[in-house]
């Protein structure tokens, strides 16, 4: 599911924005990108610093959709390339993947493990 742009885009700065919708509406928070890891072809590891609103709308059903891009991949249409990743999300605060997260990042006190579900390369 990740395609070799998509990791790229994660190796560059940038913002990963992303949206969850819950019962206050629409959500939006956001990470960068170098702070994304790739657990396996369709699975990414965000850490959570707080991201509390976030994690209440996904324990409460909702799905996720995440934009990923750098002006410094190139795109469909020249310089800059991004992604529109849909899925579903957990959180995590304790195993393998969340003690790969916090070796990286100490400030943490879970991670989001998101599995990309669709991946849609935007224009």
């Amino acid at each position: 599911m990740l395609d070799e742009k998509i990791i790229e885009i994660l190796k560059h700065e940038g913002p990963a924005s992303f949206a969850t919708y819950g019962p206050d509406g629409i959500h939006m928070a956001a990470t960068w990108n170098s702070y994304i890891g790739i657990a396996n072809s369709n699975l990414l590891l965000i850490p959570a610093g707080h991201l509390t609103k976030t994690q209440r709308n996904i324990e409460e059903g909702s799905q996720i959709q995440i934009i990923v891009a750098s002006k410094d991949v190139p795109g469909l249409q020249g310089k800059g390339a991004g992604f529109l990743l849909k899925g579903k999300a957990h959180f995590e605060d304790k195993g393998e993947n969340f003690e790969r997260m916090k070796s990286r990042f100490d400030w943490i006190r879970a991670i989001m493990v998101f599995k990309v579900m669709e991946a849609t390369e935007l224009t």
